[in-house]
């Protein structure tokens, strides 16, 4: 009766304002034409509803709907069939559930996911793929791998493979690494199927086992303006967001090899017959037959014993690899069951023990993963871990390539300044301080405000100590002062009291350590501690507090930490209290690595030690070796030393021809180089020439 009022005359409703009046009496007709006009429509809607009721199709027999109970559970299919096609409205929320996943925004993926059609995605499989990316981008791993296990249920061996690296990225952020290594195998051992074909399945396993390695080596030493050695290590984790694109694959039309029921072992040794390559097509069988197999088919004689046997036993498989390195399908075989193997020419070996990961090992897996994975997502983050781990070798000049080629290629990559960092610490170390400075405000320039410029600007200090310039390294350390990195604080206070205590400014020493907070880290604490020992000894000495200096000296090992300026110190500290030997025995171990002018102050420092004490040959070589390094005033000076030793040993020819290059030096006073050369002069005897020089004249 609703539908059917809708057709009725609207009663009148007054104008707004006016007043609502008695309705006058109508004629009997009005009354007859309300009581037949509802009746005439309710005829109607039931006349009609009865005919179309007569006009419906009846259902068949057999697609009659079966009578249902309320309280029993819905029917398979109450919802559309999850293969059936995606409807407009599910294609739009998949659409928003992918660049939701893309933009990092897992959460609001997550609530997509859940509340989408059953049929959004195509199927389950690839809305629980989905689930599993956002889970694992939100750190809740056990519900992540969870949502994988679902995932791995498709049929389809390519959507398997993903939903089962996504398993192993769980596996290796939850440090089971053993399992991880067990789940990308198997993977690898499948990556021949068609439906893994197109994919960067053996990409992405290469890069995971060379994660796996890295973290098996332990947590390297963490940042420390005050350690040269801690390197910057770049995460080698990769978002989840970048797998919906990056392990897509493209069903190929044709399988690469194919099926003929039978067992496919080819090896292929005509590109590199010392690295062959093989093509597999295994069913299920114990690891050891597929071993037997492989072996066979590469003409190599297996050696293994019982326990091998035993460990090789479980089954593997089904194989389908194609055109993958011997090495890595014997590991993806036998790592498993904790044996390794190696071939020693014709025969292999296998032997049971835990496949350990050694640094070699590390960096063959970086190698290896960069050679087939060279555009992998975190291909910059592998190369610099391959750059640390050469570094740590001593390999540096090979690590110094390494950091220039993320450098150049890749500047704006989040592990460029890691590179850049690291690459300044390497050029430290070479003595190309100048290079060094531009790298690391290069670090400032690409990351500022970040940990690394704040560090950076300490080693910029310590760049210019190492230049014998105090005054600019004190500016470089006042800088990192003012930044917010506690440690970068910490050791640009230690370094700016070196600096002024180099330069003789003890009182702004007593200031600055009276009020900075400096780090409780060993090498910052230490540094501290000989720093108060040596103001204290200053403020009153005595033989209690000298003492306890020398135990801070030893504890700091003589300044190390702040590189060849702290020794420098540490030397001086030992002229003072009167212990010139153990300044010459501690420079000349600083110089036999240490490079710049620094070292040469050192150097020559030591010769005027051995010069005082009259040791003229000691003397001679180091004044020697200044002279022969240095281009800046130390040169002149020890020029000068050397014609005094001339005159000294009787060569007043020698000392002479030396002094006369001197003087037009503006790195020494003229007047001691006449001095010296009038003696030189009169050891020859040409008294007239050398009375001019001892008048302060030149002579003619």
């Amino acid at each position: 009766m609703s539908d059917s009022s809708a057709s009725l005359p609207s009663p009148e409703v007054p104008a707004d304002g006016a007043s609502a009046q008695p309705a006058a009496p109508r004629p009997r007709r009005g009354l007859i034409r309300r009581l037949v006009t509802p009746a005439i429509v309710l005829a109607c809607v039931t006349g009609g509803a009865a005919l179309s009721q007569q006009l419906r199709p009846k259902p068949a027999p057999e697609t009659a709907e079966p009578h249902t109970d309320a309280d029993a559970p819905p029917a398979p299919d109450a919802h559309p069939a999850p293969n059936a096609p995606p409807t407009p409205a599910d294609r739009a929320t998949a659409g928003r559930v992918n660049n939701s996943i893309r933009a990092a925004s897992y959460s609001y993926a997550l609530k997509l996911i859940r509340g989408a059609a059953p049929g959004a995605f195509g199927d389950e499989h690839q809305a629980a793929y989905r689930e599993g990316l956002c889970l694992e981008g939100l750190n809740r791993l056990k519900e992540a791998d969870a949502a994988y296990q679902k995932a791995e249920q498709d049929p389809n061996v390519g959507g398997w493979a993903r939903a089962t690296l996504g398993r192993a990225r769980c596996a290796i952020d939850a440090g089971t690494l053993t399992e991880a290594r067990a789940l990308m195998d198997r993977v690898l051992l499948r990556s021949g199927h068609q439906e893994c074909r197109g994919s960067k399945f053996r990409e992405e396993v290469a890069y995971l086992r060379a994660r796996v390695c890295v973290l098996e080596l332990g947590s390297p030493a963490p940042l420390d303006p005050l350690n040269a050695g801690a390197l910057a290590w770049p995460a080698m984790q990769v978002e989840p967001d970048v797998y919906l694109d990056w392990l897509a694959s493209a069903e190929s039309a044709a399988s690469p090899s194919p099926d003929t029921g039978r067992d496919v072992v080819e090896v292929h040794a005509d590109k590199d017959p010392q690295n062959p390559t093989v093509t597999l097509r295994l069913a299920k069988q114990p690891a050891l037959d597929a071993v037997h197999a492989l072996a066979s088919a590469a003409q190599l004689e297996v050696s293994e014993d019982d326990t091998v046997a035993k460990l090789l036993a479980d089954p593997v498989g089904p194989v389908e690899v194609e055109r993958l390195p011997l090495g890595v399908v014997l590991t993806a075989l036998t790592e498993r069951a904790r044996v390794k193997w190696e071939i020693k020419g014709r025969e292999l070996l296998l032997a049971p023990a835990p496949y350990g990961t050694g640094p070699e090992l590390t960096v063959q897996a970086l190698r290896q993963a960069l050679e087939v994975a060279a555009e992998h997502p975190a291909a910059a983050p592998m190369r610099v871990t391959l750059a640390n781990l050469d570094a740590r070798a001593g390999r540096f000049r090979v690590a110094t390539l390494g950091y220039r080629q993320v450098f150049e290629t890749v500047g704006h990559a989040p592990a460029a300044p890691h590179a850049a960092y690291n690459l300044g610490l390497m050029e430290m170390k070479a003595g190309n301080r100048k290079s060094a400075v531009a790298r690391f405000f290069e670090v400032i320039d690409r990351a500022p405000g970040t940990t690394f410029a704040e560090f950076a600007w300490c080693w910029i200090g310590r760049s210019h100590l190492e230049d014998d310039a105090p005054e600019a390294a004190r500016r470089a350390y006042v800088t990192a002062y003012n930044g917010n990195n506690k440690e970068a604080v910490s050791a640009a206070a230690l370094g700016v009291c070196m600096c002024d205590l180099l330069t003789g400014n003890e009182g702004a020493v007593r200031e600055l350590m009276a009020d900075a907070k400096l780090s409780t880290r060993e090498p910052h604490a230490m540094i501290t501690n000989y720093y108060t020992a040596l103001l204290r000894y200053r403020t009153a000495p005595s033989e209690s507090r000298k003492e306890l200096l020398f135990r801070a000296i030893d504890a700091a090992d003589e300044g190390r930490a702040l590189g060849p300026g702290g020794v420098y110190l540490t030397g001086r500290v030992y002229t003072e209290l009167g212990l010139t030997r153990e300044m010459c025995s501690l420079y000349e171990r600083e110089v036999e690595t240490a490079r710049g002018p620094l070292a040469l102050r050192m150097l020559y420092e030591v010769a005027e030690r051995y010069d005082r004490l009259d040791a003229r040959s000691a003397a001679r070589a180091r004044y020697l070796s200044v002279a022969a390094v240095d281009q800046y005033g130390l040169r002149a000076r020890a020029e000068l030393r050397l014609a005094a030793l001339d005159a000294r040993d009787g060569n007043g020819e020698d000392a002479v021809r030396r002094c006369w290059v001197l003087t037009k030096s503006k790195d020494v006073p003229l007047e001691d180089v006449l001095r010296v050369m009038g003696h030189g002069y009169e050891l020859q005897g040409m008294y007239r020439a050398a009375a001019d020089c001892f008048a302060g004249r030149l002579p003619e």
